[in-house]
Protein backbone atom coordinates (compact mmCIF):
# COMPACT_ATOMS: atom_id res chain seq x y z
CA UNK A 1 0.00 0.00 0.00
CA UNK A 2 1.56 3.32 -1.27
CA UNK A 3 1.20 6.34 0.76
CA UNK A 4 -1.91 7.33 -1.48
CA UNK A 5 -3.73 4.58 -0.48
CA UNK A 6 -2.92 4.47 3.21
CA UNK A 7 -4.06 8.24 3.25
CA UNK A 8 -7.97 7.10 2.04
CA UNK A 9 -7.68 3.84 3.79
CA UNK A 10 -7.50 6.20 6.78
CA UNK A 11 -9.68 8.67 6.00
CA UNK A 12 -12.80 5.35 5.03
CA UNK A 13 -11.39 4.05 8.37
CA UNK A 14 -11.93 6.63 10.56
CA UNK A 15 -15.30 6.90 9.14
CA UNK A 16 -15.00 10.24 7.78
CA UNK A 17 -17.18 10.80 4.41
CA UNK A 18 -16.42 11.43 1.10
CA UNK A 19 -14.68 15.00 0.32
CA UNK A 20 -17.35 15.08 -2.60
CA UNK A 21 -20.74 13.87 -0.62
CA UNK A 22 -23.13 11.59 -0.33
CA UNK A 23 -25.04 12.49 -3.64
CA UNK A 24 -23.87 11.86 -6.80
CA UNK A 25 -22.22 13.90 -8.85
CA UNK A 26 -24.74 15.90 -11.12
CA UNK A 27 -23.79 15.02 -14.44
CA UNK A 28 -24.01 11.19 -13.53
CA UNK A 29 -27.23 11.96 -12.16
CA UNK A 30 -28.33 13.40 -15.14
CA UNK A 31 -27.01 10.67 -17.31
CA UNK A 32 -28.91 8.31 -15.36
CA UNK A 33 -31.76 10.30 -15.59
CA UNK A 34 -31.47 10.08 -19.51
CA UNK A 35 -30.81 6.67 -20.00
CA UNK A 36 -33.81 5.55 -18.04
CA UNK A 37 -35.60 2.60 -19.62
CA UNK A 38 -33.20 1.98 -22.49
CA UNK A 39 -32.68 -1.60 -20.93
CA UNK A 40 -36.07 -2.37 -20.38
CA UNK A 41 -35.81 -6.00 -21.51
CA UNK A 42 -32.92 -7.00 -18.86
CA UNK A 43 -30.65 -5.60 -16.55
CA UNK A 44 -27.57 -3.69 -17.19
CA UNK A 45 -24.25 -4.23 -15.50
CA UNK A 46 -22.11 -0.89 -14.66
CA UNK A 47 -19.13 -0.46 -13.12
CA UNK A 48 -17.83 2.28 -11.11
CA UNK A 49 -14.32 3.03 -10.70
CA UNK A 50 -12.74 4.75 -7.82
CA UNK A 51 -16.03 4.24 -5.94
CA UNK A 52 -14.87 5.74 -2.80
CA UNK A 53 -17.89 4.92 -0.46
CA UNK A 54 -20.36 3.98 -3.03
CA UNK A 55 -22.06 7.39 -4.06
CA UNK A 56 -22.52 6.47 -7.99
CA UNK A 57 -22.54 2.60 -6.85
CA UNK A 58 -25.72 3.01 -5.01
CA UNK A 59 -27.10 5.34 -7.39
CA UNK A 60 -26.99 2.88 -10.46
CA UNK A 61 -28.38 -0.19 -8.52
CA UNK A 62 -31.62 2.44 -7.40
CA UNK A 63 -31.34 3.03 -11.36
CA UNK A 64 -31.69 -0.50 -12.24
CA UNK A 65 -28.10 -1.32 -12.92
CA UNK A 66 -25.62 -4.49 -11.41
CA UNK A 67 -22.97 -2.88 -10.59
CA UNK A 68 -19.39 -3.73 -9.38
CA UNK A 69 -18.04 -1.30 -7.91
CA UNK A 70 -14.16 -0.78 -7.65
CA UNK A 71 -11.72 0.93 -5.00
CA UNK A 72 -8.27 -0.04 -3.42
CA UNK A 73 -9.77 1.41 0.26
CA UNK A 74 -10.62 -1.60 1.96
CA UNK A 75 -12.65 0.03 3.97
CA UNK A 76 -14.73 1.69 1.50
CA UNK A 77 -15.77 -1.01 0.05
CA UNK A 78 -16.67 -2.82 3.12
CA UNK A 79 -18.97 0.84 3.40
CA UNK A 80 -20.54 0.05 0.10
CA UNK A 81 -21.06 -3.61 0.38
CA UNK A 82 -22.89 -2.97 3.71
CA UNK A 83 -24.87 -0.18 1.96
CA UNK A 84 -26.08 -2.59 -1.21
CA UNK A 85 -26.97 -5.40 1.71
CA UNK A 86 -28.86 -3.42 3.40
CA UNK A 87 -31.17 -1.83 1.31
CA UNK A 88 -31.39 -5.00 -0.63
CA UNK A 89 -29.66 -4.08 -3.86
CA UNK A 90 -27.84 -5.40 -6.49
CA UNK A 91 -24.25 -5.24 -6.93
CA UNK A 92 -20.57 -6.00 -5.72
CA UNK A 93 -17.78 -3.93 -4.14
CA UNK A 94 -13.79 -5.22 -4.97
CA UNK A 95 -10.57 -4.23 -3.35
CA UNK A 96 -8.48 -3.94 -6.63
CA UNK A 97 -5.65 -0.90 -7.90
CA UNK A 98 -6.63 0.79 -10.73
CA UNK A 99 -3.29 1.04 -12.05
CA UNK A 100 -3.65 -2.22 -12.65
CA UNK A 101 -7.06 -3.64 -12.05
CA UNK A 102 -8.85 -5.28 -15.42
CA UNK A 103 -12.29 -6.87 -15.16
CA UNK A 104 -10.03 -10.38 -16.85
CA UNK A 105 -8.62 -10.56 -13.79
CA UNK A 106 -11.69 -11.66 -11.44
CA UNK A 107 -12.32 -14.99 -11.47
CA UNK A 108 -16.46 -14.87 -9.43
CA UNK A 109 -19.26 -16.53 -10.36
CA UNK A 110 -22.72 -16.60 -8.83
CA UNK A 111 -24.17 -13.61 -7.40
CA UNK A 112 -20.35 -12.01 -7.39
CA UNK A 113 -20.05 -12.39 -11.45
CA UNK A 114 -17.79 -10.05 -12.64
CA UNK A 115 -18.51 -9.82 -16.02
CA UNK A 116 -15.75 -8.67 -18.73
CA UNK A 117 -17.49 -5.83 -20.49
CA UNK A 118 -20.27 -3.33 -19.47
CA UNK A 119 -23.55 -1.33 -20.49
CA UNK A 120 -21.87 1.30 -18.61
CA UNK A 121 -18.42 2.12 -17.13
CA UNK A 122 -18.45 5.49 -15.00
CA UNK A 123 -15.46 7.40 -13.05
CA UNK A 124 -15.59 10.01 -11.21
CA UNK A 125 -12.60 11.80 -9.67
CA UNK A 126 -9.76 9.63 -9.97
CA UNK A 127 -6.73 10.83 -8.92
CA UNK A 128 -4.23 9.58 -11.75
CA UNK A 129 -3.25 9.69 -15.12
CA UNK A 130 -5.27 8.98 -18.00
CA UNK A 131 -3.92 4.59 -18.20
CA UNK A 132 -6.89 3.96 -16.93
CA UNK A 133 -9.44 5.93 -19.53
CA UNK A 134 -7.20 3.81 -21.87
CA UNK A 135 -8.30 0.78 -20.82
CA UNK A 136 -11.46 1.69 -19.94
CA UNK A 137 -12.34 2.06 -23.37
CA UNK A 138 -12.01 -1.68 -23.95
CA UNK A 139 -14.63 -2.54 -21.24
CA UNK A 140 -18.09 -1.25 -23.46
CA UNK A 141 -20.28 -3.59 -24.31
CA UNK A 142 -21.34 -2.55 -28.21
CA UNK A 143 -24.02 0.69 -27.13
CA UNK A 144 -22.26 0.67 -24.23
CA UNK A 145 -21.36 3.88 -22.47
CA UNK A 146 -18.37 5.55 -21.09
CA UNK A 147 -18.22 9.07 -18.68
CA UNK A 148 -15.18 9.99 -17.49
CA UNK A 149 -14.70 13.00 -15.38
CA UNK A 150 -11.85 14.69 -13.33
CA UNK A 151 -11.24 18.10 -12.12
CA UNK A 152 -10.21 20.63 -14.87
CA UNK A 153 -6.56 21.96 -14.31
CA UNK A 154 -8.18 25.61 -13.50
CA UNK A 155 -10.77 24.50 -10.72
CA UNK A 156 -10.22 25.55 -7.18
CA UNK A 157 -11.48 22.47 -5.94
CA UNK A 158 -9.68 19.24 -6.46
CA UNK A 159 -6.37 17.18 -5.28
CA UNK A 160 -3.51 18.78 -4.13
CA UNK A 161 -0.96 19.89 -7.12
CA UNK A 162 0.90 17.04 -6.75
CA UNK A 163 -2.08 14.85 -8.87
CA UNK A 164 -2.08 14.92 -12.65
CA UNK A 165 -5.00 17.05 -13.87
CA UNK A 166 -4.99 16.69 -17.45
CA UNK A 167 -7.11 18.75 -19.72
CA UNK A 168 -10.06 18.41 -22.21
CA UNK A 169 -7.74 17.78 -24.70
CA UNK A 170 -5.04 15.29 -23.63
CA UNK A 171 -8.26 13.67 -22.53
CA UNK A 172 -9.97 13.00 -25.72
CA UNK A 173 -6.84 12.24 -27.32
CA UNK A 174 -6.54 8.96 -25.20
CA UNK A 175 -9.95 7.68 -26.62
CA UNK A 176 -8.52 8.14 -30.36
CA UNK A 177 -8.74 5.23 -32.00
CA UNK A 178 -10.68 2.98 -29.57
CA UNK A 179 -13.50 2.79 -31.77
CA UNK A 180 -16.20 5.00 -29.67
CA UNK A 181 -18.22 7.61 -30.83
CA UNK A 182 -17.43 10.92 -28.65
CA UNK A 183 -21.29 11.89 -27.32
CA UNK A 184 -19.54 15.16 -25.27
CA UNK A 185 -16.14 16.60 -24.59
CA UNK A 186 -16.17 19.63 -22.31
CA UNK A 187 -15.85 21.70 -19.28
CA UNK A 188 -17.88 21.91 -16.75
CA UNK A 189 -18.83 24.33 -14.08
CA UNK A 190 -20.79 22.39 -11.42
CA UNK A 191 -20.04 24.92 -8.47
CA UNK A 192 -19.23 28.35 -8.01
CA UNK A 193 -15.81 26.87 -7.90
CA UNK A 194 -15.55 23.40 -9.09
CA UNK A 195 -14.78 23.32 -13.16
CA UNK A 196 -14.77 19.51 -14.62
CA UNK A 197 -13.48 17.79 -17.27
CA UNK A 198 -16.78 15.67 -18.85
CA UNK A 199 -16.10 13.20 -21.37
CA UNK A 200 -18.94 11.23 -22.50
CA UNK A 201 -18.39 8.12 -25.30
CA UNK A 202 -20.29 5.23 -27.10
CA UNK A 203 -19.16 2.25 -28.02
CA UNK A 204 -20.65 1.40 -32.18
CA UNK A 205 -23.41 -1.35 -31.72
Amino acid sequence: MDDEQRRWESRYASGESSPDGARPHPEVAALLERTAGEHEDRSPVALDLGAGTGRHTLALALAGYDPTAVDFSPSAVRVITDALAERGLPGRALVADLRTWSPEQEQRAGPDVVPPQFDLVLAVYFQHDLALLRRAAEWLVPGGRLLWITHAPGSVEGPPPTVPRPDLVETVAVLEGKGLDLLRAEQVRTTRTALDVVVEAVRPR
